[in-house]
Formats: structure tokens, C-alpha cells, sequence
């Protein structure tokens, strides 16, 4: 993987690794393509021309000797990588870089399965754990179970009951037969009322169902991976296929460089541009 292929990489990781990070994009695929990137509480030394100079001392390379004999689409190339990262690179003829890409987009595949299984597995969890502890009855709905980890009883002092009365008592203030009404559509009863065996109990049930949502957080953000890595592949296969109907005429450049900021709030942070000529 070449100079170039590394500092996107690495504008990507700074994306996920800055902290309060703003990200603005403005990308061409015209000559003299410029990618900025914004982001709060950074502060970068500048870094300029990431490919070394070539034999005229200007970053250009000869043409190639036996160049490839057809052009390539950066379009189709494009689209190719939008569907499967990596495909678009091999229609280029950069196979490596397109079994890199392949690789990539299995191991979030893999993740993404994997954060499912286990957010499935722990809502079995919390479910049966609340079932044993608090008497829920098993195969509830999910507001039901959101209901029980609001409060630790259906009934008495500090329940959801409760709270419900206090709704009813604001919604008809002069209208005791719609406070009565609304009590008993929206209330918990007999069967469907649980009080935890102990405050302890309780907080066991929120960890539980705070690990679900953090594997179904996760699921979630290997799907953005999925996305970022179309997003790059498509780009990288187009510039490939570029340079092959240039005849590999020229090398690309690349400049890194920061300037100082100031948000909306006021607060310092810095902007951060990559620059990438081709």
C-alpha cells in the first residue's frame, strides 16, 4: 500500500480517535483534489509532500515502458467498491490493495455478527434475571421491561403506579372518572405488577441491560465501519483507475497542515486539511 493509501488511513483513524471531534469534507475528483477534515482539540506540526521527488525533481514520473493496453472506468470502479470493497481495486489491477479491502470488510461482517449474537444473548439475560427476581412474566414487550428498570415496584411507595395517579391527577384535574379511566389503561396489574427482591437486585437488572445495549451500540458501529470502508475503497478504485488511463504519467502529493480555530462556542480547536494532488 502506497504513501497515499497511508495518509487517508491515518486522516481516518484521527476521525474515530480525536476527542470532540467535527468532521467537514469537501472532495473532488478533479485535479488538485482537497480533503479538509476539522476537528477540536487538535493541534498537529505541519507535514508536507508525503511522496519523495521523482527523476525530474518535480514528484513526476516517465510514463511506463508497455503501459496497459485499455482504459479503465473510475466511475464503474467506483461503483464496483460501493458494492464490495476491494472489487473496484482488482478491476484496476491492484489486487493487493483490493484483497486489503476485501479483508477489511470481512472482519467487520464478522464484528457486526458477532456484537448481534451477544446483544441476543444478553437480552436472554436480563429477561430471565428479571423473571427470577422480580416476577416478570417471561416474553413481555421491551416497554414493559424499560418499565421495570424505572422503578424497583409496580405498586406502593415509589412505583410506577404511582407515578402514573400523579399523571392522571395533571392530565384531569376536575375529572375523577378520566383519572380513574386513564389509571387503568396505563397501570400494572395483578399479573402484570413486579417489585424487585432488593435494591441490589435492581442495579444487577440495569447492568445487564446497559452490557445489551453496549453490544447492540457496537453492532451499530461496525455498520458505520461498513459504510467508511465503501466510502474509501470507492475513492481509492476511482484514483486507481485515473492513474491507469494516465499511464501511471505522475505520482501523486500530498500536504497535511493545521490552522487554528475557533467553534461556535468560542472554544480553540484546530482545522485540519489534507491536500492531494494528482
Amino acid at each position: 500500500m502506497n504513501r497515499t493509501v497511508t495518509a487517508l488511513l491515518a486522516i481516518t483513524l484521527l476521525m474515530f480517535g480525536a476527542a470532540s471531534a467535527t468532521l467537514a469534507a469537501d472532495l473532488s475528483c478533479a485535479r488538485g483534489t482537497r480533503v479538509g477534515l476539522e476537528m477540536s482539540g487538535l493541534s498537529l506540526n505541519e507535514i508536507r509532500s508525503l511522496a519523495d521527488p521523482g527523476p525530474s525533481g518535480d514528484g513526476r514520473r516517465a510514463p511506463a515502458s508497455e503501459p496497459d493496453i485499455g482504459t479503465k472506468n473510475p466511475m464503474v470502479a467506483l461503483l464496483m467498491s460501493m458494492v464490495l470493497p476491494g472489487w473496484g481495486e482488482m478491476y484496476t489491477g491492484n489486487d493487493g490493495r483490493g484483497r486489503a479491502f476485501m479483508a477489511a470488510e470481512g472482519a467487520i461482517w464478522i464484528g457486526y455478527a458477532s456484537f448481534e449474537i451477544q446483544s441476543s444473548m444478553r437480552e436472554d439475560d436480563y429477561q430471565e434475571f428479571a423473571s427470577v427476581f422480580a416476577g416478570v412474566p417471561q416474553g413481555s414487550t421491551s416497554g414493559y421491561y424499560q418499565d421495570i428498570a424505572d422503578y424497583i415496584r409496580s405498586e406502593g411507595e415509589d412505583s410506577y403506579n404511582e407515578g402514573i395517579r400523579s399523571d392522571a391527577r395533571s392530565l384531569y384535574p376536575d375529572d375523577l372518572d378520566a383519572q380513574s379511566e386513564y389509571f387503568a389503561q396505563h397501570g400494572y396489574f395483578g399479573d402484570t405488577g413486579w417489585e424487585w427482591e432488593s435494591r441490589a437486585r435492581f442495579s444487577e437488572y440495569l447492568d445487564l441491560r446497559h452490557s445489551e445495549a453496549l453490544s447492540r451500540k457496537n453492532a451499530f458501529h461496525m455498520l458505520g465501519l461498513a459504510v467508511l470502508n465503501r466510502a474509501i475503497s470507492g475513492i481509492d478504485s476511482a484514483w486507481m483507475a485515473r492513474r491507469h488511463n494516465l499511464g501511471l504519467r505522475s505520482e501523486a502529493h500530498a500536504r497535511l497542515f493545521v490552522a487554528p480555530v475557533l467553534d461556535d462556542n468560542g472554544s480553540p480547536g484546530s482545522q485540519v486539511t489534507l491536500e492531494i494532488t494528482f
